[in-house]
């Protein structure tokens, strides 16, 4: 279990981190191609670091899903730096904030609305293939 939740929280870092990093440096002013090409090196660089390390490949399916789990924080996190906090007359709205953070499913949406939808479709279709591939490696004799 610490395993899992470790690769999870490595996982869903290595994706969102360089993309906040390079939003917070360059003051949101990212083209959609620096939006998906950052989070998908971050990824690369995960497994690159975890092969000459350890001498094994991470655990893709629990990367995966640290990328979701993980979405909807790392892409409502920029705008905690460069927007002053709203109103407190709207009532309920932290509830609502906490709400679509604890719902995965909101990363396919706020992706689609900054723009970060290919790189997340992107992992979503080939980790679970590198982890198909790496438990075919395995059971290989």
């Amino acid at each position: 279990m610490r395993e899992r939740l470790y690769w999870i929280v490595v996982g869903g870092l290595s994706f969102w981190l360089p993309t906040i990093v390079v939003s917070v440096a360059l003051h949101q002013n990212l083209n959609l191609w620096m939006l998906n090409v950052v989070p998908l090196a971050g990824v690369a660089l995960l497994g690159a670091a975890s092969w000459v390390h350890a001498k094994r490949l991470p655990k893709w399916e629990w990367i995966l899903a640290g990328i979701w789990v993980l979405g909807p924080v790392s892409m409502l996190l920029p705008s905690v730096f460069f927007q002053a906090l709203s109103s407190p007359n709207i009532p309920g709205e932290r509830t609502w904030m906490i709400l679509f953070c604890l719902f995965p499913p909101m990363t396919l949406w706020m992706a689609v609305l900054n723009g970060m939808i290919f790189s997340v479709l992107f992992v979503t279709v080939v980790l679970p293939c590198l982890a198909m591939c790496r438990r075919q490696k395995r059971t290989v004799p």
